[in-house]
């Protein structure tokens, strides 16, 4: 199996998001190593789906929706983090951390059916 070249930047884009959030879990410092998985697991839940959707799509045509949808909900939610962890930490910040990957879920559901709509508008 061969990977379009639009679709092999968007899995190059989620191994990169994938390792910044792992990053953000050890710079988090968790006390133990079953909070540190949970988290670990936790943010990399929306590169998963993100994965799975990539993965599933068989049509060239939606290629760029998807990386659009990619780029936006990883830099998104690293943004979020980035500004939660190090620009402003508080002790709330480990709820922000937790509500990250629903943030990003929402925006996939909302993103995903909006951009192949445009998509599709825009090469018809």
């Amino acid at each position: 199996m061969s990977l379009r070249p639009i679709t092999s930047l968007a899995y190059v884009l989620l191994i990169v998001a994938a390792m910044a959030s792992l990053y953000f879990v050890y710079s988090l410092k968790p006390t133990t190593v079953e909070a540190a998985a949970f988290f670990g697991i936790w943010l990399l839940l929306p590169h998963l789906i993100l994965a799975a959707i990539l993965a599933v799509n068989t049509r060239a045509a939606i290629d760029v929706a998807n990386l659009v949808v990619t780029l936006f909900v990883v830099a998104g939610g690293l943004l979020f983090l980035v500004v939660v962890i190090f620009l402003r930490p508080d002790p709330q910040g480990g709820i922000a951390v937790f509500f990250t990957p629903m943030y990003q879920g929402v925006a996939m559901v909302i993103l995903i059916p909006l951009s192949r709509w445009i998509f599709a508008k825009w090469s018809a």
